[in-house]
């Protein structure tokens, strides 16, 4: 069951202050930066590929009706869960298109009465087949819905776009602006992370979760397509990178003695590395709410799915406490952390109310208040005894015995954060970027 209480006043003074509305607001990058979110730029071919006939090795599914170039998937991901957590509806009507449905759509557009100016046009090769040229054709594009129709200027969808799109590398190319063509288009958006034609600086989205090393001198990001990215003492048991994945991955957790570690993808698929043993998923199950998280039992024998309704799925050792699964829930459920002795749970929807289950006890929560952002992580302290929750925009919440030992609420992070993960001391924590950068606080070491 749910409890919400107003956290204490030693935590809501140490943590970020409360305000009347829920936005984003994310730091300039680097001057030396050329942003790639500019009109006029546009993406690159997928190298080595044909426009519309691309393998689907090279494609991943980001969200139903939503597959797209490996590249661009993850961020696109990123983007669709920051307006789930608002309670937008974003969606999409289409992200990569085949040759067939190109040439579809330009027959379409060439009869009577239609613009033939506001679809991309196919050519034609020397041997007579079709030859596409939209940015669908790549992977590279998405047509984008609010509440299942198609964003309009005056959507909350498209307002939500301009603000954090670009953050992530996704860009409103200059036709599809208002007044900027015969067609202009709210819903079509580009993906130009890698710098795009015109070569900017690229912008990274990807980054889902971050795996500290045994020693917790070091650490790995862990990236949308189950890459990963080492530092220090982390020790590399392999990836998912070179695996064609059908779904985005969305989290990442270590085995007990840090010598494994399992991936999961949207779909549920769960892919185990090093000590980390296989015990089951939910890739063959039909979901209500695709998965977005993942924890492990202390064991390390078994392990948690979270789903963003609040369900949860239980495999090898893992029980199962309760779940939200058939609440109404006012957010969704964003985050799952385990207690120490693997018997009890809590999960943190993005109003930062938090739930409870088995030997899990409430500490309180940001239930109830209106914050700057929503929550996007929990984890637990090395007593059980109390929680850390962090906010997209950075900011940290202490509940319990959980010190404050920082955040970034103060000056905005230059991307979204995706997940705190502490130290095993529990005298400090990582903060997490959207673009893979990692922040410490306390005894939290980077490198």
């Amino acid at each position: 069951m749910r409890a919400v209480r107003i956290p204490s006043r030693r935590s809501a003074t140490l943590s970020v202050a409360v305000v009347l509305v829920a936005t984003f607001a994310f730091s300039d990058v680097a001057t030396a930066d050329v942003s790639p979110i500019n009109p006029n730029n546009r993406p690159t071919p997928l190298s080595g590929a044909v426009n519309g006939v691309v393998p689907s090795s090279r494609l991943v599914t980001v969200a139903r009706n939503c597959v797209a170039a490996r590249e661009a998937g993850p961020s696109l991901a990123r983007i669709f869960a920051m307006a789930r957590e608002i309670n937008i509806g974003l969606g999409a009507e289409q992200c990569y298109r085949p040759l067939s449905d190109e040439v579809q759509f330009a027959n379409q557009a060439n009869q009577p009465g239609n613009n033939p100016a506001c679809v991309a046009t196919v050519g034609t090769a020397p041997n007579g087949t079709p030859v596409g040229h939209s940015y669908h054709g790549w992977g590279k594009a998405a047509d984008l819905t609010d509440a299942g129709r198609s964003l309009t200027f005056a959507s909350p969808g498209y307002f939500f776009m301009k603000q954090v799109a670009g953050s992530l590398g996704w860009n409103h190319p200059a036709f599809a602006e208002p007044g900027g063509s015969t067609c202009p288009e709210p819903w079509h958006w580009e993906w130009v992370g890698d710098g795009g034609n015109l070569g900017a600086s690229p912008r990274r989205g990807d980054a889902i979760a971050l795996l500290p090393s045994a020693d917790d001198h070091g650490y790995a990001v862990v990236n949308g397509l189950g890459g990963l990215q080492a530092h220090g003492s982390f020790v590399n048991r392999g990836a998912a990178a070179s695996i064609p994945i059908a779904w985005v991955m969305v989290g990442a957790a270590n085995t007990r003695d840090r010598g494994g570690y399992w991936m999961v993808g949207a779909d549920g698929g769960v892919f185990s590395f090093g000590n980390a043993q296989f015990y089951g998923s939910t890739a063959n199950f039909r979901l209500a709410q695709p998965v977005n998280g993942m924890a492990s039992t202390r064991s390390g024998r078994g392990y948690w799915l979270l789903a963003w309704d609040g369900g949860i799925f239980s495999f090898g050792d893992a029980r199962f406490f309760g779940s939200t699964g058939a609440m109404r829930l006012n957010s969704p459920v964003d985050a799952l952390a385990a207690t120490p002795s693997g018997n009890g749970y809590w999960l943190v929807a993005a109003d930062g109310g938090v739930f409870s289950f088995g030997d899990a006890k409430f500490k309180g929560s940001m239930g109830g208040q209106k914050i700057v952002s929503p929550v996007v992580g929990i984890a637990s302290t090395p007593t059980g005894k109390g929680y850390w929750m962090v906010a997209s925009d950075g900011g940290v919440f202490s509940f319990g015995d959980a010190h404050f030992y920082g955040s970034l609420a103060a000056t905005g992070p230059p991307a979204p954060i995706v997940a705190i993960t502490p130290t095993k001391s529990g005298h400090g924590y990582w903060l997490e970027l959207a673009d893979g950068e990692v922040l410490g606080f306390g005894d939290a070491r980077t490198s």
